[in-house]
């Protein structure tokens, strides 16, 4: 026997159904996470970088200036569904500099994956083998942003400590002796540590 009548059944399925309706949408909204007067993605990456158009912002930066950021990737690594948030902060870089009118040859990015930020950086068949799933979620964006002429440099001490082969890498990543090198060097560059 039931532990619920079927009227009380009714009601109580009723109730979901009213949570249900009032909730989704704010659920389908949340996944999606696009507010009103972002943009998805692009116009430079396409496949992530949310951003906003800024109309008339009260502090101006001189036109002319380049800007030189440098994003470290510890983190995000081994998800075989969800691509890295802390490559998609790059891509909303790069964006929200071009749908703002900075000219692209302004605007140059650098990012060092080292700790758990690696598996970003992998073909299909090498995350697939390391990580199981489909394929790397993170591919079609590393390949946007190498295409756009981002520098991404892969740790060598995180290479040798994971057994990561050079063959394993999309092309144009880069593998630097160090995370600390590569930071380093690029700091010396005029390149700016973005934190976050």
């Amino acid at each position: 026997m039931s532990a619920f009548s079927v009227p009380t059944a009714v009601r109580l399925c009723r109730r979901i159904a009213v949570v249900l309706a009032c909730v989704a949408p704010h659920a389908l909204y949340a996944q999606t996470s696009v507010l009103p007067g972002q943009q998805a993605s692009g116009p430079v990456i396409q496949s992530a970088g949310m951003s906003f158009k800024v109309d008339d912002p009260t502090f101006q930066i001189p036109a002319g200036h380049t800007f030189k950021a440098l994003f470290i990737i510890n983190a995000g690594g081994g998800d075989s569904v969800k691509v890295n948030e802390l490559v998609t902060t790059m891509a909303r870089y790069f964006n929200l500099h071009a749908r703002n009118g900075i000219a692209d040859d302004h605007v140059r990015g650098a990012a060092v994956f080292h700790g758990n930020g690696w598996p970003a950086l992998l073909s299909d068949s090498s995350f697939v083998a390391r990580f199981g799933g489909k394929g790397n979620p993170s591919k079609r964006l590393v390949e946007e942003l190498v295409q756009h002429g981002a520098t991404l440099i892969l740790c060598g001490q995180t290479a040798g400590n994971r057994g990561i082969r050079r063959e394993e890498l999309l092309p144009g990543v880069k593998v630097a002796i160090s995370a600390m090198s590569a930071v380093e060097y690029l700091q010396s560059e005029g390149y700016r540590l973005i934190p976050w």
